[in-house]
């Protein structure tokens, strides 16, 4: 089947919205947040039945992100050499059978594994597919990204909740299952829609700009760092912190998640007609102190419903900084899209990779809640680097 033209049906009948390059963008960005929720959401399950402790997980985290960063730095070169669509057909059912994997889980030892894998193939999806969308966002000559992530933040919101439900009343092999179906559902989807552009090739960067570009994109991967690492710590932690609030309500933990990434999607469905009147980088200061306005609530420890509020004010804070800071770093010339995020990776990796580990730490010698403070005083850092060391040259 040929693809439609990218930009022909975007405002048409949604049948033929979903044989687009856009619409398979749409379903691989939440499809690729169902598999994140549902692990969100089992994970405290999960470890439970592991016997697999916050500062051990904080552990497992850190080889995941470490996996996560190293594939999304590399992410790029796979990419230049093999197409971005030849990737996403490749990573797409690989990480959902890492997060089916890791959902069966029965030994710590299995946990570090598959948590292993799962970052690896994430980490290459990941940045892989906002590569294509950030190419189906030039295309369309308007701005789609935010929306793209909306699609994340719902599936993950709704494989939260159906998470921790479905492994306290059923067994977290059902999400298993559910995770590896709608993985090859994508796939064959990516499969139908999305044409073979063949490689793209980096611009010819102007003489005096490579400086400006390198601390752009120096500041900008830190600040993402930071931000995607509170949004893991929402997505993966929450349900051990609200577990160990009301152990009583375990079979809803996955609230926290749930309630975080529904209004960080309601956010990003609707921060592209923002976009359109407020400069990206604007748009990410504003954020991160709102993000940090989040952690604030949910540090303080006040009780399951304040808790759960906390989650939702991150989500909302969360939810513009990643898709304008994909725009910002794309828009720069000299680098191609892949090549331009990976670069943003390997800088933000300096905040993402040591906060597990600082996560489990703070928890086991202070506490989880205490862990939690710490992002609201590295996003505020984040506000300040964003305000000063970043001009918006895209």
């Amino acid at each position: 089947m040929t693809p439609l033209p990218l930009a022909a049906v975007d405002r048409d009948k949604p049948r033929a919205f979903l044989a687009t390059p856009h619409g398979a963008m749409a379903g691989l960005f939440t499809i690729y947040g169902l598999g994140v929720g549902l692990w969100s959401g089992a994970s405290a399950s999960v470890l439970a039945r592991a016997g697999v402790t916050a500062p051990v997980f904080g552990i497992a985290m850190t080889l995941f992100m470490a996996a996560y960063l190293a594939a999304m730095s590399s992410a790029g070169f796979f990419g230049g050499r093999f197409g971005l669509r030849k990737v996403l057909l490749v990573g797409a059912p690989l990480q959902g059978i890492a997060v089916a994997s890791l959902l069966i889980a029965q030994s710590s030892s299995a946990i570090f594994i598959n948590m292993i894998a799962f970052g690896v193939f994430g980490g290459l999806v990941d940045l892989t597919m906002n590569a294509e969308g950030a190419r189906v966002e030039r295309d369309l000559s308007r701005p789609i990204l935010a929306g793209l992530h909306g699609g994340a933040s719902s599936g993950i919101a709704v494989g939260a909740i159906a998470g921790s439900l479905i492994a306290v009343n059923i067994g977290s092999w059902l999400s298993a299952l559910i995770a590896l179906a709608a993985a090859a559902g994508v796939t064959a989807w990516v499969f139908v829609a999305t044409p073979e552009r063949g490689v793209e090739r980096a611009q010819e960067s102007p003489s005096g700009r490579r400086a400006l570009l390198t601390r752009s994109l120096i500041v900008l991967g830190i600040v993402i760092g930071i931000s995607v690492a509170g949004e893991g710590a929402a997505t993966y932690w929450s349900s051990l912190l609200l577990q160990d609030e009301a152990p009583k309500l375990a079979a809803i933990s996955g609230l926290g998640a749930a309630f975080f990434c529904a209004f960080q999607a309601t956010l990003r469905l609707n921060a592209d007609r923002v976009r359109r009147l407020v400069s990206d980088r604007r748009l990410i200061i504003v954020s991160l102190a709102i993000a940090a306005l989040g952690f604030v609530v949910v540090a303080a420890h006040a009780g399951f419903l304040v808790t759960i509020f906390g989650f939702a004010i991150i989500g909302l804070g969360t939810g513009s900084i990643m898709p304008c800071g994909v725009a910002l770093a794309v828009g720069h010339r000299g680098f191609s899209a892949a090549a331009a995020l990976s670069t943003v990776a390997l800088f933000g990796s300096l905040a993402r990779l040591p906060a597990p580990l600082a996560m489990g730490a703070i928890a086991n010698y202070f506490s989880l809640s205490g862990a939690f403070g710490l992002f609201a005083i590295l996003l505020a850092l984040g506000c300040v680097g964003m305000r000063f060391f970043a001009p918006d040259n895209s």
